[in-house]
């Protein structure tokens, strides 16, 4: 390959590189959702497993595993390789087979690039202050159902708990709601309306930045509300939140003194009861000056990873009939991130312990375990960061229970 040409691949691959990822999504008639929020892949499918960051020029699908730019999405949806994604995302063959396009075309096609790109910064802008005026009044709203929430004892909140074989502490952040809204997945209407349990959700100042629901039925084995959406036939999760939890927790024990030596923290409200319930009932001398709560879910206890890697055992089908490997979220977190707060530890705490579950699948879980506690580490260089897993196939919760069981 001459100088001259290879000159001319260069830049042809460059111009690739420079296509936003949105831009070549409006050119496949591929719509974004606002934000990074879930959709169909156009490849595999699906309902939420699609999400592009326009900000950051970055698309990803969760069941594959893949991510990347324009090019990778190219590849990613039409299977093609590298040369061909290229010549998707340009809308141009590479160079030396590309004798037919003119001066005045070639000028055409970068200016829709540009107004493309333009099209691109506008659409971000609008959506930034969109998700911050949405975010506020979410965070307003979800204020508004913790004040007009009543205190836990003797509410069908306390005995959804004790039915998990655990009670609330007298410094939880949890009170009672007796006529909570579950909206149906399209938010076109209510699908239950009934009592619950909510917690609030402090960041990292204390204020509160949302709330932690959980719909309860007394007459289903664990005590979760079980509804199904009556547009699509779907379950619904018996547990949402409103508002922020970004870089916030649930506080569900509190030290004495308001300075403890260490944390507990888990994924969830019944799991870190259980874990605290088991310890004081064990005189274990772990419980002394430590202080429990939950991260609400497993992204905010451990933040986003890296990489990927390909899961041992468990495998897709692609949109072309190929069985491939899932690829999950691997154990190195991302670099800080200022939209994505590490949750914060008080400076008197000196051990911090992460609690997993094992009832999901206990391979990416132990790996966001890890992923969390080096995440911590950077965060907090003196802080000692420990972890522990449940039992394979269940969580503290279940664990509790087979114990009361027996």
């Amino acid at each position: 390959m001459s100088a001259d040409r290879d000159a001319a691949w260069r830049e042809w691959i460059e111009e690739a590189r420079r296509v936003k990822v949105a831009a070549f999504c409006a050119t496949r008639g591929i719509r974004l959702r606002p934000g990074d929020a879930g959709q169909p892949c156009p490849a595999c499918g699906g309902r939420d497993r699609f999400a592009v960051n326009i900000r950051k020029n970055v698309w990803n699908c969760r069941v594959s595993g893949e991510k990347g730019d324009a090019i990778a999405l190219a590849r990613h949806m039409d299977g093609t390789d590298f040369v061909a994604a290229c010549e998707e995302v340009t809308g141009r063959p590479p160079p030396g087979r590309d004798s037919s396009e003119t001066a005045e075309a070639r000028a055409e096609r970068e200016a829709r690039l540009v107004r493309l790109e333009e099209e691109r910064i506008a659409e971000e802008a609008r959506q930034m202050r969109v998700q911050a005026d949405y975010r506020e009044a979410e965070r307003r709203r979800a204020w508004g159902f913790w004040a007009r929430a009543l205190p836990i004892g003797g509410t069908p909140a306390e005995a959804y708990l004790e039915k998990r074989r655990i009670r609330p502490h007298p410094t939880s952040r949890l009170r009672y709601a007796p006529e909570m809204e579950l909206w149906n997945e399209s938010k076109s209407c209510v699908a239950r309306r009934g009592p619950a349990l909510l917690a609030a959700i402090e960041g990292v100042d204390g204020r509160f930045t949302g709330v932690h629901v959980t719909w309860i039925d007394l007459g289903t084995e664990k005590g979760k509300a079980e509804t199904i959406d009556p547009e699509t036939g779907t379950p619904l999760p018996a547990k949402k939140v409103r508002g922020s939890i970004k870089g916030g927790s649930i506080r569900l024990v509190s030290a004495p003194g308001n300075a403890p030596r260490r944390w507990f923290l888990g994924e969830g409200i019944e799991t870190v009861l259980s874990v605290y319930w088991a310890l004081v009932e064990a005189g274990s001398p772990l419980v002394e000056g430590a202080e429990f709560r939950t991260g609400v879910d497993l992204d905010n206890l451990c933040g986003k990873a890296a990489g990927r890697v390909k899961h041992p055992t468990k495998t897709f089908t692609d949109a072309r009939g190929r069985v491939r490997a899932v690829r999950v979220r691997d154990d190195a977190p991302v670099a800080p991130e200022g939209d994505w707060k590490v949750i914060y530890i008080p400076p008197s705490v000196e051990e911090l312990i992460l609690l997993g579950d094992g009832d999901s699948d206990p391979f990416t879980t132990r790996l966001g375990l890890l992923r969390g506690a080096k995440r911590f580490s950077r965060e907090y260089p003196a802080l000692t960061v420990k972890l522990a897993m449940s039992r394979e196939g269940v969580d503290f919760s279940d664990m509790r229970m087979e114990a009361a069981a027996a």
